[in-house]
């Protein structure tokens, strides 16, 4: 049996140095798109720098954020300008002019890939019917269940990626999040089934399904085997884009989910756990959340920017979510740090 245990340090650090190879890029990104020599003129929102610069909105507030976060910009009345920082070292008629520099040993596919969506105008738009969404052809992972399909080979290294990164913060979760009234949980999109092995351990009252594709669901298996908690935890395959959500569950959980999608697709998430949910039911969403400015922490920001880079999605602030989940009809939301970077928000039906 292998027993869930926390580890005798967190892991901000790790997630600090892993994310830390986003910056270069999008600085480089943001210097041929003409973020920095646009800003050196005047501030600008959002929508007014993507309009000027004929840019991707969604690509450029994720841009912003993450320059924010680093320091090179602050934001003002949602307006955003450069630091004394990014002025001097980023703005081309400076004689201490850093670009040059910045490029060497860059990555291109971060670079290359920015540049790509930041042009590439409504690159979050590839959505179904009712908001369910679309393969974009890159042939990342998202696309397998946007198109509703992965192959058994690619799951289970899709499932030792996420199970690595996710068990501190599961097991964080199952210690640190209140699970009073909560019997049977549904974990929506559940990957390696980490936390719902994580949260059968540590509450052994729980019994828990995850849903997820057929292969996903084969991949699971073995770590469901491993935690000895095949008597309180199921995988059963279903698309979840497609196919009718079972009922009867007092909670639906998702974790790094929702930044895969565009916000229409949350939007029809959220209406899903819902229709689901009985009376009293909640749903939980843990992410990595953002400063309410959008502008931090900057691991939080680069996550962000990955998400831009390689699916539909983004990171979210707390007042996203709870407008999304406000929206879909839930009440009470709230959010609790729970380990690490990451949170857990909760929506009630009442």
């Amino acid at each position: 049996m292998t027993k869930y245990e926390a580890p005798s340090t967190d892991d901000r650090r790790i997630w600090d140095l892993w994310l830390s190879g986003m910056y270069q890029g999008a600085i480089v990104a943001a210097d041929d798109a003409g973020v920095f020599a646009a800003l050196a003129e005047r501030s600008a929102t959002i929508d007014e720098l993507a309009a000027q610069l004929d840019l991707d909105v969604r690509a450029t507030g994720i841009l912003l954020r993450l320059l924010g976060a680093l320091g090179l910009l602050v934001i003002r009345d949602d307006r955003f300008q450069l630091t004394d920082q990014a002025r001097q070292y980023f703005v081309k008629s400076s004689p201490f002019y850093w670009g040059h520099m910045m490029r060497v040993a860059v990555s291109e596919w971060h670079r290359d890939t920015a540049m790509v969506k930041l042009k590439s105008k409504g690159s979050a738009s590839a959505v179904g019917p009712q908001g369910t969404p679309a393969p974009t052809g890159s042939g990342r992972p998202a696309d397998g269940w946007a198109a509703g399909e992965i192959a058994i080979g690619q799951a289970e290294t899709i499932a030792a990626s996420m199970h690595s990164h996710s068990l501190p913060a599961a097991i964080g979760a199952a210690r640190n999040y209140d699970f009073t009234g909560i019997k049977r949980i549904l974990d929506v999109g559940g990957g390696s089934g980490c936390f719902m092995i994580a949260f059968a351990q540590a509450h052994p009252e729980i019994r828990a399904t995850i849903l997820e594709l057929p292969s996903m669901c084969a991949a699971a298996a073995a770590y469901i085997d491993a935690g000895a908690v095949g008597d309180a935890v199921n995988a059963t395959a279903s698309n979840m884009f497609r196919d009718p959500w079972p009922k009867g569950y007092d909670a639906i959980f998702f974790s790094n989910i929702w930044h895969d999608w565009n916000f229409r697709t949350c939007a029809w998430l959220a209406e899903r756990a819902y229709e689901a949910l009985p009376r009293g039911g909640r749903i939980m969403l843990h992410e990595m959340l953002l400063d309410d400015s959008g502008a931090g922490p900057a691991t939080t920001a680069a996550f962000s920017m990955l998400m831009l880079l390689a699916t539909q999605g983004q990171q979210f602030t707390f007042a996203e979510i709870k407008k999304l989940l406000e929206d879909a009809g839930f009440r009470d939301i709230e959010a609790k740090q729970t380990a690490g970077y990451y949170s857990i928000t909760t929506g009630y039906k009442r």
